[in-house]
């Protein structure tokens, strides 16, 4: 099934903006794609419908989930990895904004006061979008009786979902940091828990993002979908898989590298998480 569509010229007009569709990917896996960035005037959508992943910007990056959208403003340098076990499935549109029109200038549209006032459009959770782009895909490879204008509403509809989306996360606080900002948080919060698994403390997290505890909890939800609490325990789980892979490492020992207060605590942890005990996941691997 063919995914990739170029040389289109699908338009439509926001607040006498207009905004034109240049090329579509539609239902594609993505593993890896280098850094790039675009024109003057070319913005990137891409729609996260499984999957997870990484973005990689310049300055920094952010994790995906289901349901993520983000779309990069012109120059704006950006790459995408795929987790290896859960590849990311994305719906990605190319868009074309005219800058300005005669006689009205950038600045009185809100339309384009959101997309020239930063980089980088990002929300998560807004499964409305998934519905409209298989939508998109069944009208372009059926091209049913009208299907350019009804391809050019739903074009209209997802992008303006998205915009009230990302303005939306915006009250809410979700988006209340300056966008590198956020990238330099989200580093030192990976740091943290890749390296500190042992002493992972809420409190101590905060402290060094410069946060309250509440908005501490609020940029992890917002930031990766998960409360600290779960983040914590991923952190750990992923880091007992290797230490239970190396030669001489008991499950005491894990628990005891890892925080735990007792080996049971670990292995009831671990068996909830993974559905099988720290001891019977060692016998499997040492078998493989």
């Amino acid at each position: 099934m063919k995914s990739l569509y170029q040389n289109l010229d699908f338009s439509f007009t926001v607040e006498n903006v207009p905004v034109h569709v240049l090329t579509m990917a539609l239902c594609r896996q993505v593993s890896h794609v280098p850094f790039h960035s675009h024109g003057a005037g070319c913005y990137e959508l891409h729609y996260i419908a499984s999957g997870k992943g990484e973005i990689h910007l310049k300055d920094g990056y952010f994790h995906t989930s289901p349901h993520t959208f983000y779309m990069a403003g012109p120059h704006m340098e950006h790459s995408e990895i795929s987790h290896r076990e859960d590849p990311m499935i994305e719906y990605c549109l190319y868009f074309h904004i005219h800058p300005g029109l005669p006689g009205k200038a950038p600045e009185k549209s809100s339309l384009l006061k959101t997309l020239f006032s930063q980089d980088l459009l990002l929300a998560r959770n807004i499964p409305r979008l998934l519905p409209l782009f298989e939508d998109l895909q069944k009208e372009i490879e059926n091209k049913p009786f009208g299907y350019r204008e009804y391809i050019s509403s739903l074009l209209k509809q997802i992008f303006i979902l998205c915009i009230r989306s990302s303005q939306s996360s915006a009250c809410d606080g979700a988006s209340y940091f300056d966008g590198n900002l956020v990238l330099q948080k989200s580093v030192i919060a990976e740091d943290y828990f890749l390296y500190e698994y042992e002493n992972l403390n809420l409190k101590e997290l905060s402290c060094r993002l410069g946060l309250s505890i509440r908005q501490t909890e609020r940029f992890l939800k917002e930031f990766y979908g998960q409360t600290f609490l779960e983040k914590r325990t991923q952190a750990r789980m992923e880091r007992a898989l290797l230490l239970l892979a190396r030669p001489g490492q008991t499950v005491t020992s894990v628990s005891h590298t890892l925080g735990y207060s007792s080996p049971e605590h670990f292995s009831n942890a671990f068996r909830k998480y993974f559905g099988t005990s720290p001891k019977n996941y060692r016998k499997t691997r040492m078998k493989n």
